[in-house]
């Protein structure tokens, strides 16, 4: 009996480990205070400029960044307020300040 539980613990902790090494998110967004350090240590772009030239020329209002990991790059994520009411993202490379994307712009 002590033998049959210990195979069913063992399966389950593996299975659990396993499922947890799988479902790794892609994309992990830091805090400011862990921003502020990776700003410093990476020589990333300063993300409140970044926001503000880019809700410019979009001619829209900047509202929020944050900066997070996707697979191996610093992207910053940023939300703007359009003139008409909607809600868009850029995604842009923190460490060169390229825009590498965005959701619902159009």
């Amino acid at each position: 009996m002590l033998l049959f539980i210990a195979v069913i613990a063992s399966v389950y902790v593996s299975s659990s480990v396993f499922a947890r090494a799988e479902t790794q998110p892609d994309r992990v967004c830091f805090s400011t205070a862990e921003t502020r350090d990776k700003i410093q240590v990476h020589g990333l772009f300063e993300p409140f400029q970044l926001m503000r030239a880019t809700a410019s020329r979009l001619h829209a209002e900047a509202m929020g960044v944050k900066l997070c990991r996707w697979h191996e790059n610093l992207i910053y994520e940023l939300s703007l307020l359009r003139h008409d009411g909607r809600i868009i993202y850029i995604f842009v490379n923190a460490q060169n300040g390229q825009p590498v994307g965005s959701k619902n712009e159009n």
